[in-house]
């Protein structure tokens, strides 16, 4: 009795070859960053649940807190309520900090719509454009495979390039309050270094 078969559906590192919309769920590897200006940015890293790339990973999606001015702390407000909205967080749920948010976020499952996006070194990888509610009729690639970039280019790797160093201050208004899953104020998360970054 052999013991185990090849299965080329069972490995570490699958990767994504189409853009598409993804059922997925967030990773414990998301974290709170600080980008080297200063502002504040939650790394998101992303599981794909279902369909010929379940396993596979999106990773760096990079949301930014910008409270530099009252509409673009409103903006920012609405770029994070929108992805607790698309995990399905109850209505009325107060976040605490960003900490909160990311540590909340970990396990949630949600959708995500993908493109190519190209990074500065010439090389395509799968970004998040959107986000929706988990799609109960699967994962839909949409056949749009990754450009061609530099011809060292690590194909399938999964990552996104969203990286961005912003210039911006940390909230300086702490305007939620404590509540729900998103329960443990605790940020004290080590920076992304740049020798991490796919690109």
């Amino acid at each position: 009795m052999p013991l185990f078969t090849v299965d080329p559906n069972n490995v570490f590192g699958k990767t994504i070859d189409e853009a598409g919309t993804y059922n997925v769920k967030v990773l414990p590897t998301s974290q709170l960053v600080t980008a080297k200006s200063g502002k504040q940015m939650v790394t998101l890293n992303f599981e794909v649940l279902d369909g010929k790339y379940a396993g596979g990973e999106i990773r760096y999606e990079n949301v930014v807190w910008d409270d530099s001015t009252t509409e673009k702390y409103y903006q920012s407000i609405t770029r994070f309520n929108t992805i607790l909205v698309a995990a399905k967080v109850p209505a009325g749920t107060e976040i605490a900090d960003l900490g909160a948010f990311t540590r909340g976020m970990v396990g949630k499952q949600l959708a995500v719509n993908t493109d190519w996006e190209q990074a500065n070194n010439g090389n395509y990888y799968l970004r998040v454009t959107g986000y929706r509610n988990y799609q109960e009729d699967g994962s839909k690639p949409n056949g749009v495979k990754r450009p061609q970039g530099n011809s060292n280019n690590r194909q399938g790797n999964g990552f996104t390039n969203n990286y961005q160093q912003q210039n911006t201050k940390q909230p300086t208004n702490n305007r939620f309050a404590n509540n729900g899953g998103f329960n443990n104020p605790n940020n004290n998360q080590e920076p992304i270094r740049d020798d991490q970054l796919p690109f």
